[in-house]
């Protein structure tokens, strides 16, 4: 049965944009409608040429408003705009992703009972989100017990990973609703192993600029390599740091105070692929994740990764997980870098093993097709 189906999403970036597109695509290829509400950025080149390619197949248009992170006074009106979208539209399926498009997907829900949204059902998408908030903070508690609460206005949840579902349940409810784990995956064509450029940085972070992400931690442990091996080999280490965030200017401080700031190059976000070439090795040292796309697409690479033991990862990694840090422990990343530049690394040499497991388990189109049946049990 074809489904008028509309995803909500706060910020077109990252990760949960990336499966968006992706859940997206596939389920318009399925014969399915496809509408999109998210924020509007409109002097991020970037985020705009993504949009471009998504939007010829949303049958159903693209819906785009300033989207606040935190509750604001647009969200009454943003809501209104959502509203009179399904009703013009007669959508089936509303799916809500992240914290925003989640609480979105969920206040339309309360009017379930009413003639006009009767034939709507509502999912949700946790993509990490609230499920880093720490519930003894005051932000975390409040925005945990809303969670708790919008359960009872959900048709159904889908998780990307077993560990956040683990989250969820740990940190705001047992689960009343259905549920289901559902992980993300790539199409056929990325994986395609791409090698580094003649003159590629030593090390690549690609992500968004927040210490949630462990920027700061890789900025740290690169720093101390970097005298360590001037010390010991005269040779000069280079870092990429590749996108934008709310610490960048933090992060750039940090490492003009390290006195390696002609050692490390940011850039803005890029096509992952294309920043794959600017360097031999990736460091994904996050302190929270969910299912990251970027650690799938890496691999798919064969690209070598020094990544934290966090969230989903350890799924992804199945068989070798021992490959991955803690991400409380700096001096173990810092191990790992130094074992990379001495070329006496297992991440190097597990890469075609990990390359095998990923595109056996993680597939766009089964998980598309999966997401959908679960839309209609």
């Amino acid at each position: 049965m074809s489904l008028k189906i509309l995803h909500i999403i706060r910020a077109p970036i990252g990760g949960l944009f990336r499966h968006v597109r992706d859940l997206s695509l596939e389920q318009a290829k399925s014969g399915h409608q496809i509408g999109l509400f998210a924020a509007d950025l409109p002097n991020n080149d970037y985020v705009n040429q993504l949009f471009e390619q998504v939007t010829p197949h949303l049958s159903l248009g693209c819906l785009r408003q300033s989207i606040s992170r935190l509750p604001s006074f647009n969200d009454k009106n943003n809501m209104r705009d959502i509203k009179s979208f399904i009703l013009e539209h007669e959508i089936d399926v509303v799916h809500g992703h992240g914290a925003k498009g989640g609480a979105y997907a969920r206040l339309l829900s309360k009017n379930h009972g009413s003639d006009s949204l009767k034939n709507t059902r509502f999912f949700y998408t946790p993509h990490g989100g609230v499920l880093h908030y720490n519930p003894k903070s005051p932000i975390g508690f409040v925005f945990l017990k809303t969670e708790k609460y919008f359960q009872k206005y959900t048709d159904g949840i889908i998780f990307e990973s077993q560990s956040s579902k683990n989250l969820y349940e740990q940190k705001i409810d047992k689960l009343s609703k259905p549920s289901k784990v559902i992980y993300n995956g790539l199409v056929a064509s990325e994986f395609n192993p791409i090698k580094p450029n003649n003159n590629a940085a030593d090390f690549l972070y690609i992500g968004e600029l927040r210490k949630l992400k462990g920027v700061d931690c890789l900025i740290n442990a690169f720093a101390k390599l970097s005298r360590a091996q001037a010390a010991k080999t005269h040779k000069k280490l280079k870092l990429i740091i590749v996108g934008y965030g709310p610490e960048e200017q933090e992060f750039k401080d940090m490492v003009a105070k390290a006195g390696i700031y002609d050692l490390v190059q940011f850039l803005p976000p890029m096509p992952a692929r294309d920043a794959f070439k600017l360097a031999k090795v990736q460091v994904m040292p996050s302190r929270a994740e969910g299912l990251p796309y970027m650690i799938l697409e890496t691999i798919a690479a064969k690209m070598p990764l020094i990544a934290s033991n966090v969230g989903g990862i350890p799924e992804i990694y199945g068989p070798n997980q021992h490959l991955l840090f803690d991400h409380q422990n700096i001096e173990m990343l810092y191990q790992f870098m130094q074992n990379v530049v001495e070329k006496k690394s297992e991440h190097i040499d597990q890469v075609d093993s990990l390359y095998d497991y990923v595109k056996q388990h993680f597939n766009a189109p089964k998980m598309a097709q999966q997401i959908t049946q679960f839309y209609q049990l």
